[in-house]
């Protein structure tokens, strides 16, 4: 995953499916693991945060003072044919 760093990161005040945010130590996605479940995975780590039943619980169990959403980019590499 590449993080598009362009000085312009938006102060996080709530969570959305997909966010992804970036602290001082790490970069995670929130993630919904079910129908009424959310998560917030470290990327880094490949680690799970503990699963919440709304965002509104995960953002008031998981947030951080400094975390900023940043842009960021997936790509999938596949085996050459």
């Amino acid at each position: 995953m590449k993080i598009i760093d362009k000085s312009s990161h938006t102060p996080v005040t709530e969570y959305s499916v997909g966010d992804v945010i970036q602290d001082s130590v790490s970069v995670y996605m929130i993630v919904q693991v079910s129908l009424d479940s959310y998560a917030a995975i470290d990327l880094g780590r490949g680690v799970a945060s503990d699963i919440c039943g709304s965002l509104k619980e995960l953002y008031h169990e998981t947030h951080i003072s400094g975390e900023r959403k940043v842009k960021a980019t997936v790509v999938i590499e596949g085996e050459e044919s």
